[in-house]
């Protein structure tokens, strides 16, 4: 019943097109293979609460092209690196950085628009890792291992990349569906 009303309210009746059907009124109802930022305890939980500011509370992914735009501080990266299993060193491999020029920067310092993006990439990543996983500690176990399906590899070995993400994304959504991987 609940679920009913809840897709009412999603629904235009004066938007109804007999040849296209029903319109959405709000574009969160629709279907993202990618995870939202509407559950955003996750992220301040990986990234640190003190990193994210309120706009990241909205409903919308657009706080995250703010957030990329402004830069987040260098703090995420201790943040993220502990949530993740990973040393700051593997870290910065991720980034396409290298650790000392990482180290060198104070605490709040600011990251580059790339390095940011990227952090916030890989933290999305993170929050749908751990809810398809179902625990924090299964994600940061299976992030280690290695999969058949990735040729034997470690999930961890493709976060460098956008394109090793979404591949990542695609194997979460197989394992959450019960798909063989």
């Amino acid at each position: 019943m609940k679920e009913k009303q809840r897709i009412k309210s999603y629904i235009n009746p004066s938007k109804i097109d007999p040849d296209k059907g029903l319109v959405a009124q709000d574009l969160s109802a629709t279907y993202s293979p990618l995870p939202t930022v509407t559950d955003t305890p996750t992220l301040r939980v990986i990234l640190g609460s003190k990193a994210i500011s309120t706009e990241l509370d909205s409903d919308s992914d657009l706080s995250l092209i703010f957030h990329t735009r402004e830069g987040l501080t260098k703090d995420v990266l201790s943040s993220l690196s502990k949530f993740l299993g990973v040393t700051l060193e593997q870290l910065a491999i991720l980034l396409h950085s290298s650790y000392r020029n990482l180290a060198r920067k104070d605490g709040s310092d600011l990251l580059d628009s790339y390095k940011t993006e990227k952090v916030l990439e890989i933290a999305t990543f993170a929050q749908r890792g751990v809810e398809v996983i179902g625990s924090h500690a299964g994600f940061k176990r299976w992030l280690q291992s290695p999969i058949l399906a990735l040729g034997g590899k470690a999930p961890l070995e493709f976060l460098d990349t956008s394109f090793g993400i979404q591949l990542l994304l695609k194997l979460l959504g197989r394992l959450e569906y019960g798909v063989y991987s």
